[in-house]
């Protein structure tokens, strides 16, 4: 959703570092970006030449730099800085994120006065902003003609905070100083006993954030009209309902009380999805809705791998968590969670990957679960790698380790793989039937026909990636196989 927001030459920059970001040994043959990138040769050197550029301009030339032969195309990165910098300095040039944020403070009056300020002739502006309009249709949001936004205000404050928080890397002071005064009398209720203020740093820029974003929708007359069904209603709920509707009515005296106990359910709900409450599992309402979620995922999970019940219990407050997320914020976590690259899971965890993927497709006919399958599958994969180790669930892979060097040798190289693989693997000291996989300096292994790696003693940095790679193809294997039945 970023990129959208980009103009077409910022784009094809961060398109270009994304793609060697992500790809091996941070290098690619130019012919290769060219036909991926659909790019011409004076395009890709161009591109090149701006990005460097653009580094030295950002202050980030000492964490970024591409460097090519003429034939191969190299980024150097120091590992302090990602592509999401370069983002967010794009996003702080481009023209419509400036109209997004003038529409939201409601500062914007005419695109007269947006392009004299800007120092650009109308024409230009007078284009940006049709398109500008036409991202935020695609997202059910309108800007009215006295630029106002207006739409579903939940989803609004949600697609914003999107934004800001991106923004925040350089600017962490968006909001003017009324807003942030009012803001900071939220800390007041740090001392209540409900609200655990010791939190990480991305935990609490996210609260300031939002709570900015309420705080100036509300003074610009913005209110929720329509809130999810929810079930906050129990003692507990209510007394935190009351303090955050007292704190609302201090800092906007004018709104009236139905309205500020809607935005203070509203506050409550967001405050439970980050983890903000003192044992803040036990305030998740797990609804109907939510108990049929998890018992439907529970059920497909069982019939794919063998579980015990201690397993299943750890699953259960974590599933609750991201179910409730679901219904409580679908548009944020929606839009938040697209176009994530999921290639380093497909290899480390293919059996994961390959149970979400199916679970989901399975489940097109659901449309809570399908259009939001980007964050579903990201949120039950981290969760199946976080709580079930792949040795309960892997099917035994047999290896062979077997070095000229002797035992001694052979156990060192069996504790160093298992300190880098978490499977199931039996290891043999000679190869039967049963072996998968044959370790050894010795090429005699190759001869007899035995699947096999041949590494030097002691083994390259390449020998383990190529062993690693090997791993993965035979476990691939083993789930076409497997799902083949």
């Amino acid at each position: 959703m970023f990129l959208t927001f980009l103009n077409k030459a910022d784009k094809r920059k961060l398109v270009l570092l994304q793609y060697l970001e992500n790809a091996v040994s941070l290098s690619e043959t130019k012919e290769a970006l060219m036909d991926n990138l659909t790019m011409s040769e004076f395009l890709i050197n161009k591109t090149v030449q701006e990005l460097n550029t653009d580094f030295y301009e950002f202050g980030l030339d000492e964490e970024f730099g591409i460097v090519t032969d003429g034939t191969v195309i190299k980024l150097n990165a120091s590992g302090l800085a990602t592509s999401d910098n370069v983002l967010t300095y794009y996003l702080d040039q481009s023209l419509k994120f400036s109209m997004l944020k003038e529409c939201f403070f409601e500062q914007l009056s005419s695109l007269y006065e947006f392009a004299t300020n800007h120092f650009l002739s109308h024409t230009p502006v007078y284009k940006e902003f049709k398109q500008f309009k036409q991202i935020l249709n695609d997202y059910d949001i309108e800007v009215t003609k006295e630029f106002r936004l207006i739409g579903e205000e939940n989803e609004i404050r949600e697609f914003i905070l999107l934004f800001f928080m991106k923004e925040y890397y350089l600017n962490q002071s968006v909001f003017p100083k009324e807003i942030e005064t009012k803001r900071k009398t939220f800390d007041a209720l740090n001392s209540q006993g409900w609200l655990n203020p010791q939190q990480s740093a991305r935990m609490q820029i996210r609260k300031e954030q939002y709570l900015g974003i309420i705080i100036t929708r509300m003074c610009n007359g913005h209110f929720l009209q329509n809130t999810v069904e929810d079930g906050l209603i129990n003692a507990e709920h209510l007394r935190i309902i009351e303090e955050l509707k007292d704190w609302l009515a201090k800092i906007l005296p004018t709104v009236s009380l139905t309205t500020l106990e809607r935005e203070a359910k509203e506050i409550l709900r967001f405050l439970i999805v980050e983890g903000w409450l003192v044992e803040n599992d036990r305030y998740i309402d797990q609804n109907h809705y939510i108990t049929q979620l998890n018992e439907h995922f529970y059920t497909e999970l069982s019939g794919r791998f063998a579980l015990s019940q201690e397993l299943l219990a750890l699953l259960t407050t974590e599933l609750t968590n991201i179910h409730y997320q679901l219904l409580s914020f679908s548009f944020s976590s929606r839009c938040e969670y697209q176009h994530l690259d999921v290639t380093y899971f497909l290899q480390t965890y293919p059996e994961y990957v390959a149970f979400c993927r199916n679970y989901l497709e399975a489940n097109r006919n659901r449309p809570i679960l399908w259009n939001n399958k980007e964050f579903l599958f990201f949120r039950y994969l981290i969760l199946l790698i976080s709580t079930i180790p792949l040795k309960e669930i892997s099917v035994p892979l047999y290896v062979c380790v077997d070095f000229s060097y002797g035992r001694s040798y052979n156990q060192m190289i069996r504790n160093n793989i298992e300190k880098i693989l978490d499977l199931n693997i039996q290891f043999q000291s000679f190869p039967d039937e049963k072996t998968h996989l044959t370790l050894s300096n010795m090429p005699f292994y190759g001869a007899m026909g035995i699947n096999h790696i041949l590494w030097l003693a002691p083994p390259r940095p390449v020998d383990w990636v190529n062993f690693t790679e090997k791993v993965v193809g035979i476990r691939r294997e083993f789930l076409k196989k497997k799902f083949e039945k």
